[in-house]
């Protein structure tokens, strides 16, 4: 049995939900391929896993790194989806379609690397993700 009430949780997820001022839509994207069989190529295609409101936040600012000959930048940052919305796997994707005030990060791209958060109180599912560009 938990010490945590029903009530406790409803009242942190309903609280975290309230100030998620994007909205975003989750994709699970299959990769087409080549059918050896029948030489055809086939095409990818994604489906729609969650439509609604998020939050965007960036937990630390860009980092320089020099991998060999290339320089990349290496960013934290994160999206927050309310509890009750499914459950996302590595490599699916998050496009923003919303946002209160930068209307250039609306279409904006991520790609899910980590696999939600949890715990007895979680408020939301909480994703790590990087820019697809």
């Amino acid at each position: 049995m938990s010490l945590i009430s029903q009530r406790a949780r409803d009242f942190v997820r309903t609280r975290a939900t309230e100030v998620m001022d994007y909205s975003c839509r989750a994709e699970r994207v299959s990769h087409g391929g080549y059918d050896e069989t029948t030489l055809h190529s086939t095409s990818a295609t994604r489906t729609t896993l969650y439509e609604g409101p998020c939050r965007l936040f960036e937990v630390a600012g860009a980092v320089a790194l020099n991998l060999g000959d290339t320089e990349m930048e290496i960013q934290s940052t994160q999206i927050s989806l309310p509890w009750d919305s499914p459950l996302l796997k590595k490599d699916d994707e998050i496009v923003l379609t919303a946002t209160p005030t930068d209307v250039g990060m609306v279409g904006k791209r991520f790609q899910v690397q980590s696999s939600a958060k949890a715990g007895e109180l979680r408020a939301t599912r909480r994703y790590a993700v990087t820019s697809m560009g």
